[in-house]
This record gives structure tokens, C-alpha cells and sequence, in this order.
């Protein structure tokens, strides 16, 4: 029976961005990637914190039995708080593109420094969500557009990122990717984790993704070359991470704390 992958989407996202990794794996890997709270169809969870997100997860784990679970962004987080509220369901927790920040200005001014319409657009919380709610009402005119100029990005993700929910854009961005968690999360988690990060990434800094792995002990898989949007964009790369790293078998002693991938072999 093939490993059962559980796959989490990351913030103004959907379960799309991971159709490029499950090509990949096809036939290898029995991948599940369910919509967060919020987005699409799904109703909100009691609260949009990262525990109210994992927690209205609970019901598709169970349903699943995933081996492994891999996140993306915000969707780190909050497989991180997974392995919490399971702490003998996964073989190994897989995070891609983590974030790790103090707080909302922290992840603003890094944010902000690298585009300023990102910085705008998460300033103000509800005047960013109306943005959202524009665009996702046109998006079967704009989506095959942006296509076209980014051929990297899935069009069913890109033209169904925007349909969340007002929690979810604020719960999703202030409460959970700003929201200082991951060393708190990190902490007693005996569940091996496996870490990639681009170093290209604008999103998500790479420096205290560094220093928690080695603090950690975890292992960390530096993709040169690679930006946030790594998960759908490096697929191939992604994959080969998944099959070296993240199905490392759960009696490996030890994988490389930090390694590098050049640019080439991780596109």
C-alpha cells in the first residue's frame, strides 16, 4: 500500500497548488488535499486561529489516516498544530515555505520591503478582504489572463485563491502567518520534521527558518534558486524533497540539518 500524503494549502490559496506536486508523485504517493476552513465551500471554524483550524481538520485525519503531512505557509502552521492535536498519526511533518514571525509589523516591514502592493494589501485586513471579494467575483475574466503571464501558477488556483471567507482573510493573516507561532509550535513536537525553503523566497524569511532548524535539530533543504511559490512551481524538485526527505524512512537516526539544492535541480 503506497504512503497516504496529507497535503495543506497555504493563505488566499487552494487545494490547486498542490496538483503540480500530485503529477509527480502519482502512483507513488496516495496524496489528499482538502480545502482549509473558510475557503471555497467551508464554513469557518469557531475561531480562525491556527488551533481552530486544525481542529476542524480533525474530521478529514481521521477520515483519511494520513502517514504524512506536509504544509505550505500558513498551511506549515497549522500541519505543525496537527501533529499536536496527533502526536502519533505522522512519521513525519513536512514544511515548506514556513513562516516565522514575531508579529504583524514584523511580517509587514519584510513583506513590505520586497513589494509594496503586498504591503497595502495586508495593512488593512477589511479593505484588503472587499479586494478580494472584487476580484473573485471577475475571476473567470482576469484568471486566464495572469495564466498566460504566470504559467508556473495552476489556473484552478489562481482563479479560485480569492474565494475565502472575511475570518479566514484576517484570522488566516493576522492570527496565524503573523501570529508568532512557530517556535511555540516547534516545541515539544516528537515527531520528526523535514524542512524546504527557497532562498529567493519573498514571503516567508530564511534566516529563522535556519536558525529553528538547527535548533530543532531538523532538517532544512535550502532550494536555490526557489521562491514562496515553490510548491507548485518546482514541482519536480518538491517532489524529489518528498521521496529524500519527507518519506525518509522514521528510523533514519539522522538527515543533514541544513542542506543546499542548487537551482537547477530543484526546478
Amino acid at each position: 500500500m503506497p504512503p497516504r500524503l496529507l497535503l495543506i494549502h497555504g493563505y488566499v490559496s487552494n487545494p490547486e497548488a498542490w496538483a503540480p506536486l500530485q503529477r509527480e508523485l502519482e502512483g507513488e504517493v496516495e496524496t489528499f488535499a482538502p480545502l482549509l476552513p473558510g475557503y471555497g465551500t467551508e464554513p469557518d471554524p469557531a475561531t480562525y486561529t491556527v488551533e481552530g483550524v486544525a481542529e476542524a481538520l480533525d474530521g478529514v485525519v481521521e477520515r483519511v489516516h494520513p502517514d504524512y503531512v506536509l504544509g505550505h505557509s500558513m498551511g506549515a502552521l497549522v500541519a505543525l498544530a496537527l501533529a499536536h492535536r496527533h502526536p502519533e498519526r505522522f512519521k513525519r511533518v513536512g514544511l515548506a515555505g514556513l513562516p516565522v514571525y514575531g508579529g504583524v509589523e514584523e511580517g509587514i516591514r519584510y513583506i513590505g520591503s520586497r513589494s509594496s502592493t503586498r504591503s497595502q494589501y495586508m495593512r488593512n485586513p477589511g479593505e484588503g478582504h472587499y479586494f478580494c471579494r472584487a476580484v473573485n467575483v471577475l475571476r473567470y475574466l482576469w484568471a486566464p489572463v495572469v495564466a498566460l503571464f504566470l504559467p508556473t501558477y495552476p489556473l484552478p488556483m489562481v482563479r479560485d485563491m480569492f474565494g475565502h471567507t472575511e475570518a479566514a482573510h484576517r484570522g488566516g493573516m493576522v492570527d496565524i502567518v503573523f501570529g508568532g507561532h512557530a517556535p511555540r509550535l516547534a516545541a515539544g513536537i516528537e515527531t520528526p520534521v523535514a524542512l524546504i525553503h527557497g532562498d529567493m523566497d519573498r514571503v516567508t524569511p530564511l534566516d529563522p527558518v535556519i536558525e529553528l532548524a538547527r535548533e530543532r535539530g531538523w532538517s532544512l533543504r535550502i532550494a536555490h534558486g526557489a521562491a514562496h511559490e515553490l510548491v507548485f512551481a518546482q514541482p519536480r524538485g518538491l517532489a524529489r524533497w518528498v521521496r529524500e526527505r519527507l518519506l525518509a524512512p522514521a528510523e533514519v537516526a539522522a538527515l543533514p540539518e541544513v542542506e543546499d539544492a542548487e537551482a537547477a535541480a530543484s526546478a
